[in-house]
């Protein structure tokens, strides 16, 4: 393996691999990544078994061959290196010499093919939609993902694509979040995509590059230009979320969103640290806010709304409502309620009297007061 290429795109590469790369492995070729030189492109890939990824970089490469580095290791180096070319060269005793400018290292390495293979080939995406798009659908649902380990088929997303639409839904059993999208394409596929590969989608994903997605019997792939992301589906059956969602809430409360927000924030310092309740009373014309504590004493604020049916209060963990309303989109919050002990349904609207935006919804079950 012989090959020249830019620092920079390098760097990058690295940075985006980093978090795959667990820092404790139980096998030591885990912490590396896998350099392979073929013609035109350096392909560096990382995985731990569950979730993997790989980038490709332009590169000029005199002989092909593959090593793989300790991962940590190599990027620090290569952030450090002086904004030049860099060389990677295989010598016979395994080792890597890079160069870069007047520096010179000797790199152990361990062998490609005790690397376990990132397994790409075989599953094909199906679904194209544009990165940005992708990137709010997984703002607007990973936030509702369950950390509770002994309900491991809550610990991810559920991705699911049906008659032109692909749907992202998450759930901790207390709230659940549904993001909606329209696709061209008309191809039906589900499954539970985990944490980890959640989160790496969130962290590289760009504004208006074009990503395709794609669910098999046992794994999820996503691609774009010059990245695959890998990861194996979570076992178990996802709840019915269709069924969470109520078919109909005959009360319809609407609040400006931003002054919402604030107030939540604010009549929450004085909420109960642990479960931070928060009480909404709506009627016709105002919603008020309260929380009480007997350490801190008690909180209340007033906002103009508009409130279809008899007054009611209901009380919401301040957790949940920020992180639901933070990621709606328009001016207006609306918000569907039945009484005091059925979920509420948060939508974002761009207008006070219009339709809201049905690519977005949380339902929030209500806390005993």
């Amino acid at each position: 393996m012989e090959l020249v290429l830019a620092r920079e795109p390098l760097l990058r590469a690295l940075q985006l691999l980093q978090n795959i790369v667990e820092p404790r492995q139980t096998l030591p070729i885990l912490a590396n990544v896998l350099l392979d030189a073929e013609e035109g492109r350096l392909r560096i890939s990382a995985t731990d078994l569950e979730v993997g990824a790989r980038v490709s970089v332009p590169a000029t490469v005199t002989r092909a061959g593959a090593i793989t580095l300790v991962a940590r290791k190599l990027a620090d180096l290569v952030r450090e290196l002086p904004p030049q070319p860099v060389s990677f060269t295989l010598l016979e005793n395994g080792w890597v010499k890079l160069t870069c400018g007047g520096a010179r290292f000797s790199l152990v390495g361990l062998p490609a093919d005790e690397y376990p293979p990132l397994e790409v080939a075989g599953l094909e995406p199906v679904l194209a939609l544009d990165g940005g798009a992708l990137r709010a659908m997984l703002t607007r649902t990973s936030y509702a993902m369950s950390s509770d380990e002994s309900r491991p088929y809550l610990n991810g997303l559920l991705l699911a694509a049906r008659a032109h639409e692909l749907r992202i839904v998450a759930t901790d059993g207390h709230r659940l979040a549904l993001a909606r999208a329209a696709v061209a394409e008309a191809a039906e596929m589900t499954g539970i995509v985990p944490r980890k590969a959640v989160q790496e989608m969130a962290r590289v994903l760009g504004g208006a590059d074009r990503v395709e997605v794609g669910v098999g019997e046992s794994r999820f792939v996503m691609r774009s230009e010059g990245f695959d992301l890998v990861s194996k589906l979570v076992e178990g059956q996802f709840p019915n979320y269709e069924q969470v969602i109520p078919k109909s809430s005959p009360h319809r409360l609407v609040v400006e969103r931003e002054p919402l927000l604030a107030a939540i924030r604010r009549v929450a310092v004085i909420a109960d640290d642990r479960t931070r309740p928060v009480r909404l009373t709506a009627a016709d014309g105002q919603l008020t806010l309260s929380a009480q504590s007997q350490e801190l004493g008690e909180a209340e604020e007033t906002l103009p709304a508009e409130f279809s049916g008899p007054e009611l209060t209901i009380g919401f963990n301040a957790r949940y409502l920020l992180e639901a309303l933070g990621p709606m989109e328009g001016g207006w919050t609306v918000v569907g309620l039945k009484d005091a002990l059925s979920p509420g349904v948060w939508l974002g609207a761009t207008e006070k009297s219009g339709a809201p935006d049905e690519t977005y919804r949380c339902v929030i079950m209500p806390m005993r007061m």
